[in-house]
């Protein structure tokens, strides 16, 4: 690893879709030299997959994120995102059918793994997905850089609409391709922070690639090419909110089984009731 190969980890961050020429011509590379280090990052393992992560919203489900003081691995089919950080600490996102579901599944929550550390449930208004955003979605499940041609011969959709409908989810915050890391192996530092005045924050968006707000509270996530880095960013947040909360990420897991379950029953809903109409 070096700092050519941490800027093309940083690019992937910002944007899962983005090109090889594209990330190319940000790091003055050749074509042929970005291909070699893309293609050695995902040989070394550096890159383990590109994931999207679906916010629970946009197939109509309420989404809370929780963290807790305790390293005991917590599983549920209501959990979409781990994210393993220093000082003991567990982040999820979990998914419900409703603010008093998210509350109860929490509940459950700390019944094995002790009182949260830090609770994030944001006002929100679940989605009903329209049947085209439902069919790119699920194909950029099976394969999140698919190229926009490709997803549009795949399920019959011209590329203009699919070009706009990825830009509509993706600044509504319902979608986001991720690169799946080894932290340990790339040195990058990811972090979240929690605060009550997160929009407020506006030197966060230099480092930023997922931001879920609700007014001026939130969590922001940011990744950086080095420990010093990080640390420059987190004492700014800390003299912004000396009550925020800075989790660093030592290993992270997403899933979309529940997105694709879900998409997958909404459609076949629409059929039975098109079908008894």
């Amino acid at each position: 690893m070096d700092s050519v190969d941490k800027k093309i980890l940083l690019s992937l961050f910002k944007d899962g879709r983005i090109s090889q020429r594209k990330i190319a011509d940000e790091v003055k590379l050749s074509a042929t030299s970005l291909n070699y280090r893309f293609n050695k990052l995902i040989e070394d393992k550096i890159i383990r997959s590109f994931v999207l992560y679906v916010n629970p919203n946009f197939y109509g489900k309420y989404v809370g994120r929780v963290s807790f003081k305790n390293i005991k691995d917590f599983d549920s089919s209501f959990v979409n995102v781990k994210v393993k950080c220093l000082e003991e600490t567990m982040f999820y996102e979990i998914e419900g059918n409703s603010i008093n579901d998210l509350q109860d599944k929490i509940s459950y929550m700390s019944k094995e793994l002790g009182q949260y550390d830090m609770i994030y449930l944001p006002q929100q208004n679940p989605q009903k997905p329209s049947g085209v955003d439902i069919e790119i979605v699920k194909t950029l499940i099976k394969n999140p850089r698919m190229e926009i041609g490709e997803i549009a011969k795949e399920i019959n959709i011209p590329s203009k609409t699919i070009i706009r409908r990825l830009n509509v989810l993706v600044n509504k915050n319902l979608i986001k391709i991720i690169p799946v890391i080894d932290l340990s192996k790339s040195d990058i530092v990811v972090f979240g922070i929690f605060s009550l005045i997160v929009n407020k924050m506006e030197f966060l968006k230099q480092c930023e690639f997922l931001r879920f707000t609700d007014g001026d509270r939130g969590v922001v996530v940011c990744a950086v090419d080095n420990i010093k880095v990080a640390e420059n960013y987190v004492s700014q947040v800390k003299m912004s909110d000396p009550n925020s909360k800075v989790m660093v990420a030592t290993d992270y897991e997403i899933r979309n089984e529940n997105a694709k379950n879900e998409l997958e029953k909404i459609e076949k809903d629409a059929i039975l009731n098109s079908t008894d109409s």
